[in-house]
């Protein structure tokens, strides 16, 4: 199992109900007044809960429909993906994860944390988005009808590939972006550990359009000319051979499992390194004290070391966005899975050898009505 070091910061609950919303919308209009704008709301929903931590407590269940508060939009679920952060919340280890997420049980019932669907209702104060748009973005409870977004976590979705590929981008593609910023990749020799993986397959791609010299991947053999028609440039089978028996310029790291001495020897003199994924999810602080160490040790040197903090911000899924329309960024998934079946996805997650992204496909579940966006924008129906 790889953490997932691309940690995303702590959310408050964004779902309140039509009579929570009742006490804040004074002064701001009734988004649960039925305009065109905010078309008549049903009054339940099919959403993915957990009630206690492990992956035995999830399951499905009827709750309300959300309604769109201050600065947030509804949306309708089309689609959202599966990622190491979702395992590792749903578990609640390490134990860092419930310093954030609730100590005795999870703070947010409502599983999934990125979307795609259509704008449904648009909260009071929101002027950049129109019901019937497609988006897609970060989100808390996306495993469900319908979930809530804070409107500067949302973007327009890509014109060019299906609500399913989109719902894959937001946390793996827009961290991947991070990390080839990071690493600033432009006429360098980059080499991607883990470059069939969620983040890794979207930062290979990202690497090429962002004008890197040389770009390699560290996979499997099996997986090899899967991460060769994502455009890599080498690709290193990790059965037979070593990356770090050569120097580049920037290390992509998705795994995280091989020591600095290692990756100080397979870099030049100004490299960097960006961490992006850790083996270690062991204790409380998981592999906290390993990375802290790491940057404090990297200070000295040429040579640095980076990981973040996934910063949500927008400007990353417009991006995204723009690379996918352009043909240069592609979702490979591979599988899609219901939200019945969402307990096969946690168990492959766990394995740590998905490639590509898992996806969910909502509205496809039953009792689920279709999603018909504005063929304008987004993606394509």
């Amino acid at each position: 199992m790889v953490y997932a070091v691309y940690l995303t910061p702590a959310r408050e609950d964004p779902f309140m109900t039509s009579h929570q919303l009742a006490t804040t919308a004074q002064g701001h209009g009734d988004p649960t007044e039925a305009t065109l704008d905010n078309p008549p709301s049903p009054d339940s929903m099919t959403a993915v809960v957990q009630h206690a931590y492990g992956l035995d407590a999830i399951e499905n269940s009827e709750r309300p429909v959300p309604t769109a508060g201050p600065g947030q939009l509804r949306i309708k679920v089309a689609a959202s993906a599966l990622n190491p952060m979702d395992w590792h919340l749903a578990t609640g280890t390490p134990g860092i994860v419930r310093l954030a997420e609730g100590f005795r049980r999870p703070k947010h019932q409502i599983l999934g944390r990125e979307v795609c669907g259509v704008v449904d209702q648009l909260g009071s104060g929101v002027d950049d988005f129109e019901v019937g748009q497609s988006v897609f973005g970060w989100v808390t409870g996306a495993f469900a009808e319908y979930t809530i977004a804070k409107a500067n976590r949302i973007w327009l979705a890509p014109t060019t590939m299906t609500e399913v590929e989109c719902a894959a981008l937001p946390i793996a593609g827009t961290a991947a972006l991070e990390a080839i910023e990071l690493g600033d990749v432009r006429g360098q020799r980059v080499i991607v550990n883990g470059a069939s993986g969620g983040v890794g397959h979207y930062a290979v791609q990202i690497a090429k359009a962002r004008g890197a010299a040389w770009v390699a991947g560290v996979c499997s053999s099996g997986n090899a000319d899967f991460v060769r028609g994502l455009g890599a440039d080498q690709i290193v089978e990790y059965e037979s051979a070593d990356f770090t028996a050569e120097r580049w310029d920037a290390i992509i790291d998705c795994i995280g499992n091989r020591s600095g001495s290692e990756i100080r020897g397979a870099l030049v003199d100004d490299g960097r390194w960006v961490v992006v994924g850790d083996q270690n999810t062991s204790g409380l602080l998981g592999p906290l004290p390993r990375l802290l160490a790491r940057l404090v040790r990297w200070r000295f040197g040429s040579q640095s070391c980076h990981w973040f903090v996934q910063g949500e911000e927008v400007r990353y899924l417009e991006e995204i966005a723009s690379l996918v329309d352009e043909g240069l960024v592609r979702s490979h998934l591979s599988d899609t899975l219901s939200i019945g079946d969402l307990r096969s996805g946690y168990d492959r997650i766990e394995s740590g050898h998905t490639v590509g992204k898992l996806a969910v496909d909502v509205a496809s579940a039953p009792g689920v009505a279709s999603n018909e966006p504005s063929n304008d924008v987004g993606v394509t129906p």
